[in-house]
């Protein structure tokens, strides 16, 4: 059941764009991340707030990704606008964190611990980048 749910899910991450199999690798991951993060709904507002983070860090997660695969073989024009997608992104992701905290009444802990999922996700890619490696460099 999970090798079929992961091949449906990297189809579907492959039709949305992400072609280079290590990015989609890393996404796919992310995506296991959201996915585990929603039973923590059942523990209340604390949960929600964990979930909503990993979404956040999911949703910023994938864009990038897909941003920085895009940037390989783009042209330097649509280099600005990809630039300023990142940056609106970015702006857009401060302000939801804004509404959660602020007006809302969110846990900041909860809502970066979810958040932090994203870091964790490219720690795990790093250890695999370097055990993985059998032969040394001089």
């Amino acid at each position: 059941m999970l090798a079929t749910m992961q091949k449906k899910i990297e189809r579907v991450l492959y039709a949305r764009g992400f072609h280079v199999p290590e990015v989609r690798k890393m996404a796919l991951r992310q995506v296991y991340f959201l996915l585990g993060a929603l039973p923590a709904l059942a523990f209340g507002w604390k949960g929600l707030d964990l979930a909503t983070g990993v979404l956040l860090g999911t949703l910023n997660f994938l864009a990038l990704a897909k941003l920085i695969q895009e940037l390989v073989y783009l042209q330097k024009s649509a280099v600005v606008v990809q630039i300023f997608s990142f940056y609106g992104r970015l702006m857009i992701t401060a302000l939801a964190f804004y509404v959660l905290i602020a007006h809302l009444g969110s846990s900041g802990v909860w809502l970066l611990m979810g958040f932090s999922t994203v870091l964790i996700n490219i720690l795990l890619w790093g250890m695999s980048q370097f055990l993985g490696k059998t032969s040394k460099e001089a």
